[in-house]
């Protein structure tokens, strides 16, 4: 009997022992670093978004190793931090302690030793989204425009930058010039146009939801521009005032003049068949009273048969419109007295 109670008195020391052992072993401080994911969020019923939406960051966790498992655990899935929806800079010091107050964590009893991340300080946005009417450009032609699909899109603004913005929002839809110049006016087309924002916007990250829209249009005629390196200035008045006054121009050429028109005109000045002038309209009176100065006004393109075709012209010198003029009146000879 006393052999058998002494095997007892072992397999009870050994068992003891093994749990002895391995409740040490699991109480045993161990630190172990961890990549975590970090879901972030805006408040619960809160209209904004944040961005950036998710980040990375290593942590250093230490307590037991039956802590440090469950923290594992938790953040096999990444975890989720609920930010105060308003832009802020969050440093490595402050998303530690954020963390170590999620329950998934506290309940665990880890210690958070370090935190590393490349992403930190981390700047967090907060945006809103806001309706903006969509407008099209119909780039270098004239033409009507119809329906628009949709009719507005979402744009998402920093709540900081959409302070200052007015109320009411717009945006421009542009269908791109070189599908423009495939279709032949006259007829209803659909074709998409790409929301373009302001540089303001565009700076500011802002991003249009949807980004394109489908725009029903008819054209009614293209338009092409070309730069002049320069125009020639041409009088236009009364013939009968020619005979009785010179006019001198000393300056007969405006420089780096920008013109717009019909693609053929345009075709025709690029060829060098259609010329164009700077009209001086010279009236009777100006030319009686010498006037010193007077402003181009129009800008003409004279076609191969002698037809004349109003321009859209622009300078890079507004200034350059003036226009000097020295005006003298021109003697008569005088006429022969008969008897």
């Amino acid at each position: 009997m006393k052999r058998k109670d002494d095997t007892l008195a072992i397999l009870f020391i050994t068992v003891l022992t093994i749990v002895v052992w391995f409740w040490a072993d699991g109480n045993t401080k161990r630190t172990s670093e961890v990549l975590v994911t970090l879901h972030l969020s805006p408040p619960e019923g809160s209209t904004s978004t944040i961005s950036p939406k998710k980040t990375e960051v290593t942590l250093a966790f230490s307590g037991t190793l039956s802590a440090v498992d469950a923290a594992k655990s938790a953040c096999a899935d990444g975890l989720h931090l609920t930010l105060g929806g308003i832009d802020e800079t969050l440093s490595l010091t402050e998303i530690s302690n954020r963390i170590s107050s999620l329950d998934a964590i506290k309940d665990t009893g880890v210690m958070i030793d370090t935190a590393h991340s490349s992403e930190f300080p981390l700047a967090i946005h907060t945006v809103e989204w806001v309706e903006a009417t969509v407008e099209v450009t119909l780039q270098n032609v004239t033409g009507t425009i119809g329906a628009v699909d949709p009719a507005t899109v979402q744009l998402n603004i920093p709540k900081e930058l959409r302070k200052s913005l007015p109320e009411t929002l717009t945006v421009q839809a542009v269908v791109s010039e070189n599908t423009l110049w495939q279709l032949p006016p006259g007829i209803t087309w659909k074709r998409d146009g790409v929301i373009q924002l302001s540089e303001e916007l565009e700076s500011a990250g802002v991003t249009a939801t949807p980004s394109r829209v489908l725009v029903s249009f008819k054209i009614q005629s293209s338009t092409k521009t070309i730069e002049l390196a320069q125009v020639r200035v041409l009088i236009a008045g009364p013939a009968e005032d020619y005979a009785a006054f010179s006019v001198i121009l000393p300056r007969k050429m405006i420089p780096n003049v920008t013109v717009e028109a019909e693609a053929g005109i345009i075709e025709g000045i690029e060829s060098g068949v259609v010329k164009v002038f700077a009209i001086l309209r010279l009236g009777s009176g100006d030319m009686e009273q010498g006037i010193p100065t007077k402003r181009i006004t129009t800008f003409m393109a004279i076609m191969e048969d002698g037809t004349g075709h109003e321009l859209v012209a622009t300078v890079e010198d507004p200034a350059l419109l003036e226009i000097e003029l020295v005006i003298e009146p021109v003697e008569q000879p005088e006429t022969p007295i008969t008897n």
